[in-house]
């Protein structure tokens, strides 16, 4: 476990003059390793999975419109001929170009005409992966991390928390491409640019700039109506579900039903007694919450009901009447939910926090897995105050002192229930990037499904200090959201 220690240091004494970005110190093992600013860098030539991938300098230069230039080993890296007609394409922007061989061109450069440039709104500080499709030269990844619908605070938020943005910039420095964080009221739809912010490596800062629509716009925060209609199927993740959704999406499979609390919709008096004679108590939960709030934990004493809110240890009694008037009131937006016996540890309920991710768009794995243990006496882990993360091997130890082997097989198990979840979800409602699944486990080890998040909060691994788990885990999503941009999907002309 990795914590940053120092950020942005002065520089070092030695004659390389290295700029000290991070110091990290492992707690486990107690050594220290520093990042500078050097290592940031990345050069020409990368390699993914010992494949070197060559990475390009766009430059402008006072030339002919609709002329791209770049030297003959060049072209035929790219797969471009002298003279041949393409369409360039730059995020949501495209422009028909001719190419024109440049003997003076240096390697892995294309120059394009300023005005061109301009037109496209082309970030000329950042190194590029070009692919040809057809006649489409795509020139990219242009990643937008939607931030919130406001952005002014974003600036600050960037620079006053490097731990949660700086990883962002490191790995699209290393995947090649441009990536920016912008808000909602930042997009004008009509002439289809954004103000956003781009990280400066010279300045070490992140920086304003007006910015094309992007090819790729991610997000972790719920789309307006004119989001979803400007960006299509380019916005990720895609809507597809709330609470109830998710259940029966999952519960028209066979093989998920077994991990699946029961769940109903139809919020009435009959049903609520129906559940508290079957489990004791029953779950209210809204279904357009997240984090645990508004959720309610009902059972039943002689003629009075009773409910405890999530979040407090307050238990609140309920007539008849008060009763029908609060499942009145939650007719259209809540769920009934079998409350599990999750197998706790000193009175403290467990559960954890799974992450699939698509590797290179590709395939998915699970990482990493975070697990939470909740305050003593509370009725779930969300979102109460003095909630812990923990390794998913630890916790799993604490809760069933199990052997090495019989823990390893438990993450496993969960790692492929998860792998399916993801798998299956996506034939239901499209490609997707990332899931995050809530799981626990009962008395004998069983695991449960509790929800499905598609917008979840990536920075779970800080609550362990893991610096480097969070890192990988944004370069993998990263990494993801590159190989779907250079896809080369129709993009918006400004051929004027």
């Amino acid at each position: 476990m990795n914590m940053p220690i120092t950020l942005r240091g002065s520089e070092s004494k030695s004659p390389a003059r290295r700029a000290l970005l991070f110091t990290f110190i492992n707690v486990r093992t107690g050594c220290i390793s520093c990042v500078y600013r050097s290592e940031w860098a990345t050069s020409q030539v990368m390699k993914i999975g010992g494949v070197r991938m060559s990475l390009y300098r766009l430059l402008a230069a006072d030339s002919p419109d609709r002329v791209i230039q770049m030297n003959k080993r060049t072209a035929r890296k790219v797969g471009l001929l002298k003279g041949q007609e393409i369409t360039l394409s730059y995020g949501m922007r495209k422009a028909r170009m001719k190419v024109l061989i440049n003997r003076k061109a240096a390697g892995n450069t294309l120059i394009l005409p300023s005005r061109s440039i301009e037109k496209l709104k082309i970030v000329l500080s950042v190194t590029y992966n070009v692919r040809l499709l057809d006649d489409v030269l795509v020139i990219g990844p242009v990643i937008g991390m939607l931030y919130h619908q406001d952005g002014n605070k974003m600036e600050a938020d960037l620079r006053e928390n490097p731990n949660l943005y700086l990883p962002y910039a490191q790995s699209i420095r290393k995947l090649g491409g441009m990536l920016f964080f912008a808000a909602e009221n930042q997009i004008d739809f009509h002439s289809g640019e954004m103000e956003g912010c781009v990280f400066n490596f010279e300045t070490m800062a992140w920086e304003r700039a007006v910015l094309p629509f992007p090819s790729i716009l991610y997000r972790k925060v719920k789309a307006t109506k004119a989001l979803k209609s400007s960006f299509g199927s380019r916005l990720f993740n895609p809507p597809c579900y709330y609470k109830w959704k998710f259940f029966s999406i999952l519960n028209k499979e066979p093989a998920f039903r077994k991990y699946l609390p029961e769940t109903k919709n139809v919020i009435t008096r009959n049903n609520l007694d129906r559940m508290i004679g079957k489990y004791g108590m029953v779950f209210l939960k809204p279904i357009n919450k997240g984090g645990g709030a508004g959720m309610h934990l009902i059972w039943k004493e002689g003629r009075n009901y009773f409910a405890r809110k999530n979040f407090t240890s307050e238990v609140f009694t309920y007539t008849s009447r008060q009763l029908n008037d609060l499942l009145a009131s939650c007719e259209k937006n809540h769920i009934f939910q079998q409350p599990i016996h999750l197998k706790s540890y000193k009175d403290r309920k467990i559960d954890y926090r799974v992450i699939a991710v698509k590797e290179k768009a590709r395939t998915w794995k699970v990482d990493p897995i975070i697990g939470w243990l909740g305050v003593k006496g509370g009725i779930t882990t969300q979102g109460n105050r003095g909630v812990s993360g923990r390794y998913v091997e630890d916790l799993l130890k604490l809760q069933f002192n199990d052997s090495d082997e019989g823990i390893a097989q438990k993450v496993g198990e969960m790692k492929s229930l998860a792998i399916a979840l993801a798998n299956y979800l996506e034939g239901e409602c499209g490609t997707f990037i990332d899931f995050g699944f809530d799981m626990g486990l009962d008395e004998q080890g069983d695991i449960y499904i509790f929800e499905g998040n598609t917008l979840q909060q990536l920075e779970t691994p800080l609550s362990l200090n893991d610096h480097m788990m969070y890192g990988e885990l944004i370069y993998c999503i990263l990494e993801a959201l590159k190989e779907l941009s250079m896809e080369g999907e129709e993009p918006v002309s400004f051929d004027n």
